[in-house]
């Protein structure tokens, strides 16, 4: 059993949790995720790490209530314990001394970007993270991000805009300006749909762009199939060839998009962290 050592509410619906998992601790890396099961009965669900402290032997993720499972686990008080916590899994974080970085964030990506960036900074690059959220109530992890941050851009939707029309206003200034301060790598932590057009943006700069895709996964280990792409033609999954992929190089982005649909309903919409009228996270 792992015992729950922290849990707060970041946000409404928002939470993060602490959890005593040294194994886990001692060898995670930027990007990598962890399967929670609550009890005997629980179903499996991903969560990327957004902090660990290894010496402690405590690990920290977000998460967002969603459905049956995440509002199990917000009923969740300090001392209780969760029955399985297991991890690191996933392939980390491409980390490297890239130069100019912009990282693009919204949902639970808020937070599982820090560690990304914080590996990012130690490797000397400057990092511009433009941070999206739905409405001020909702935002959250700012404080964090700016530790690892040499610019923040907040995007907070005037009048219920749709989400990708203001995200990708504010990647398109800064390449634009990319001949005076060239833009070497963009990492996005978002909704399929927000990275799917990210993606599109840079893709006519050559700027290297990189997408995790967990909000594809649902069991988080390659059986149940729902997090399955096409990475240069290649049959890959999110869960056990990512969560991290080159977005210029995955395929039919429409496909993803619609099967991530068929988990969702109108009893699961995300308080915002979506698209109008969507149910992508």
């Amino acid at each position: 059993m792992f015992s729950i050592i922290a849990h707060e509410e970041l946000a409404p619906r928002v939470h993060r949790m602490r959890v005593r998992a040294p194994v886990v601790a001692a060898k995670a890396k930027p990007g990598q995720f962890i399967i929670l099961i609550i009890d005997e009965k629980g179903e499996r669900v991903p969560f990327t790490l957004s902090g660990w402290d290894e010496d402690a032997g405590l690990v920290d993720f977000v998460y967002i209530e969603v459905g049956k499972t995440t509002r199990r686990l917000a009923a969740l008080k300090v001392g209780d314990e969760v029955a399985h916590f297991v991890g690191p899994l996933g392939r980390p974080a491409e980390i490297g001394r890239f130069g100019n970085v912009v990282a693009v964030v919204s949902g639970y990506g808020i937070a599982a970007m820090v560690p990304v960036l914080r590996s990012m900074k130690e490797q000397g690059n400057h990092v511009t993270t433009i941070l999206q959220t739905p409405d001020r109530e909702r935002l959250f992890g700012e404080a964090d991000l700016q530790l690892f941050s040499d610019r923040i851009i907040p995007v907070i939707e005037p009048n219920g805009e749709e989400v990708t029309g203001s995200v990708t206003r504010s990647l398109r200034r800064l390449l634009a300006n990319s001949a005076r301060e060239p833009i070497h790598r963009v990492v996005a932590m978002a909704s399929l749909c927000i990275m799917r057009v990210v993606s599109e943006i840079t893709r006519p700069f050559a700027v290297k762009t990189m997408v995790h895709l967990t909000p594809l996964m649902v069991d988080g280990t390659g059986m149940c199939g729902a997090c399955r792409l096409s990475v240069n033609g290649n049959n890959r999954f999110a869960c056990v060839h990512g969560p991290e992929f080159d977005a210029h190089a995955v395929d039919g982005w429409e496909v993803m998009m619609a099967r991530r649909c068929t988990y969702a309903d109108e009893s699961v919409l995300q308080q915002g962290f979506q698209c109008r009228g969507c149910s992508q996270w």
